[in-house]
C-alpha cells in the first residue's frame, strides 16, 4: 500500500486542520497554509515554537535543543522548527496573528553568483534563483547546501526584487560544515535550496519613527537590508542609525560598504563599537559592548524610536533588558532575532 505524501495535522481546541507535506517541519507547513503561530530562530534554540503533541507521531531532527528542557519532553512537548509529523497528528499549539505570514514561505533552487569579502571572516554571498526573491527587509531564510546535513539559517542584506537575487552575509565558523563548503576562493557552480522568507522582525513600513538598528556579527545583514528598505518608502522617514558590535578592529565592516545604500551617510549614520580593540589597531572609535555603550549614547526621548536588533543572544538580551526594563521602551518597538 502506497503510503501518504502528507499529514492531518489538527489542532487542540479548535476546528482548525491542516495537510502538511512528508518531509517538511510542522512550523513549515503551519507557516505555509498561512497560520501564525510563534517562532524566531527556526533551529531549535529559541523555544519559541514549543507544543504539545496530544495525538500522533512526530520525528524530531534534534534529540538534544537549548529551546527543550527535560521536563517539557516528559510532558510530551516539542519544538515545531525541528519536528516533522509521521502520521496525522492533534497538536496543542498556541495560534496569534502576528505571526501570519505576509509571504507565505515556500522552497526555491539557487545558484551561487559571486562573493564579496566584507571582513576576514564574514563574507557576502549571492544566490541567483529562476523566480523571483520575495521577502520583507529584515527577513531570513533557511538555506540547504550540498553535503551539509540541515538546513541553516540566514538573513537576506538586500530587498525583494523580480530577478531572483539573493545576498546572504554568512561569519566563517572554523570547522562548521558550512564554511567547509562555502569559504573557498574558487567556489563556484554551487546549487543550493533556499526555504523563504521568515521572521517578523522585519522593518515596519508604516511606522513613522526613526529607525535604530543594532547588530552584532552576521547580524548585520537584517540590519542593511532594512536600511535599504527604509530608502524605498514612499514617505519620508528621519536618517537611521546603526550600531555595530565587534569583537576587535578587524571584524568591523569597513564604511565603504555602505555607500551601496542610498542617502546613507555612513560617516554620521554608522557607528562599530568594539569590544577589545588591540593597542597596535590604534582604534579611535567607539569601545565596549554595543549594550553599554547605547546607555551613554541614546537620548533621554529613546521611546521616539523603532528599534531592529540582531546578533548572538546575550547581546540581543542585554540590549532588550536596557531598552524595556531601564528605559521604558514600548516593547511592541523592538523586533529582534537572535542568532543562535
Amino acid at each position: 500500500m502506497k503510503s501518504s505524501s502528507t499529514h492531518q495535522v489538527s489542532f487542540a481546541n479548535t476546528d482548525l486542520s491542516i495537510k502538511i507535506d512528508c518531509g517538511d517541519t510542522l512550523l513549515g507547513g503551519i507557516l505555509r497554509a498561512g497560520i501564525g503561530v510563534p517562532y524566531e530562530c527556526n533551529a531549535g534554540g529559541c523555544g519559541s515554537c514549543k507544543y504539545k503533541l496530544v495525538q500522533g507521531i512526530v520525528a524530531d531532527d534534534l534529540e538534544d535543543t537549548a529551546g527543550l528542557r527535560v521536563s517539557d519532553k516528559r510532558k510530551n512537548k516539542h519544538l515545531a522548527c525541528i519536528s516533522r509529523p509521521q502520521s496525522d497528528c492533534v497538536v496543542d499549539f498556541k495560534l496569534d496573528p502576528q505571526y501570519t505570514p505576509k509571504n507565505i514561505p515556500g522552497n526555491t533552487p539557487a545558484t551561487l553568483h559571486s562573493f564579496e569579502k566584507l571582513t576576514h571572516d564574514l563574507w557576502e554571498f549571492r544566490f541567483d534563483s529562476v523566480g523571483p526573491a520575495h521577502f520583507l527587509p529584515g527577513q531570513y531564510a533557511k538555506i540547504s547546501l550540498p553535503d551539509v546535513h540541515g538546513p541553516r539559517s540566514y538573513s537576506m542584506s538586500n530587498v525583494a526584487n523580480d530577478e531572483g537575487k539573493w545576498l546572504f552575509q554568512i561569519k566563517k565558523v572554523v570547522g562548521g560544515a558550512v564554511s567547509e563548503v562555502l569559504f573557498k576562493d574558487s567556489l563556484k557552480n554551487l546549487n543550493i535550496t533556499i526555504d523563504a522568507p521568515y521572521s517578523i522582525a522585519h522593518l515596519k513600513s508604516e511606522s513613522q519613527r526613526q529607525a535604530i538598528c543594532i547588530a552584532g556579527g552576521s547580524g548585520l545583514a537584517p540590519m542593511v537590508s532594512i536600511l535599504h528598505g527604509i530608502t524605498q518608502l514612499e514617505h519620508v522617514k528621519p536618517d537611521p542609525i546603526l550600531y555595530y558590535g565587534a569583537r576587535n578592529c578587524r571584524d568591523v565592516v569597513d564604511k565603504s560598504y555602505f555607500n551601496t545604500i542610498s542617502g546613507f551617510r555612513p560617516d554620521d549614520q554608522y557607528i562599530p563599537v568594539v569590544s577589545e580593540p588591540a593597542q597596535s589597531d590604534n582604534w579611535a572609535g567607539a569601545t565596549g559592548m554595543v549594550h553599554d555603550f547605547l546607555k551613554t549614547q541614546l537620548e533621554d526621548a529613546v521611546c521616539d524610536y523603532e528599534y531592529y536588533l540582531a546578533g548572538p543572544p546575550p547581546m540581543v538580551d542585554a540590549v532588550r533588558r536596557h531598552l524595556v526594563l531601564e528605559r521604558g521602551v514600548p516593547v511592541e518597538q523592538l523586533h529582534y532575532d537572535r542568532f543562535f
